[in-house]
């Protein structure tokens, strides 16, 4: 399936994804709109547009700052709590019924790599969000808490990912990046804080599921 396919059926494919409603089990389930998803991936790939219709939108550029704008507009206006963490990464957060209770947390990255495509990481992340929109348009409340996270710098390190599971080695700030900057400057960038790195790290307990839609870029999926 080739990008244009891929475009076209999106909308439907997606638009049949569930999330669990309210009332448990026998309830009716909302559906995502696809139709709006589409939209909104669209409106992505403006931020680092090439002449091909791709995207070159690496991390820590300026294309990349503004595109984390752009989704984090998306985020509060879906009414959720959102901030970014001293590694850079976007998180967004909605309350469940029972506080005590670890999140469910979803999301991907919109960084690309250079000369990239629309949808890598992108409908992981805007997937997500439309998971996220589609609740505060029902007035769902979960019984978990849910986080909604777009990782910084994946395509060039998987920093904002490692960071959060405490593999990140402090040599590795020093790294030049596809942007220019290193990793470090590209951090604080994008509104971290290299000095709190250590307390973005999430331990046992702290997470109870992490769910990533993403695509198949090569030819596996499909043969």
């Amino acid at each position: 399936m080739n990008r244009r396919e891929f475009q076209r059926t999106l909308g439907a494919v997606v638009g049949g994804m569930l999330v669990t409603g309210r009332g448990g089990q026998g309830a009716t389930a909302p559906r995502v709109d696809g139709a709006r998803l589409l939209a909104r991936l669209r409106a992505l790939a403006a931020f680092g547009r090439t002449p091909d219709g791709g995207i070159s939108r690496v991390a820590y550029s300026d294309a990349d700052r503004a595109a984390r704008e752009y989704v984090i507009g998306l985020l509060r206006a879906a009414g959720l709590a959102t901030e970014i963490d001293a590694a850079g990464n976007i998180i967004g957060r909605r309350p469940g019924r029972d506080r005590r209770l670890a999140p469910l947390v979803c999301g991907s990255h919109i960084d690309s790599v250079p000369g990239g495509g629309n949808f890598d990481g992108q409908v992981g992340s805007m997937g997500a969000l439309e998971v996220a929109q589609t609740l505060a348009d029902r007035a769902i409340v979960t019984r978990h808490p849910l986080e909604f996270v777009i990782f910084s710098n994946e395509e060039g390190g998987k920093t904002g990912s490692r960071v959060m599971v405490g593999e990140m080695a402090a040599r590795e700030l020093e790294l030049v990046t596809a942007s220019g900057r290193t990793i470090g400057a590209g951090i604080t960038f994008l509104g971290g804080d290299l000095a709190r790195l250590a307390g973005v790290r999430r331990g046992s307990g702290d997470v109870r599921a992490f769910l990533e839609l993403h695509v198949e870029q090569g030819g596996v999926l499909e043969r």
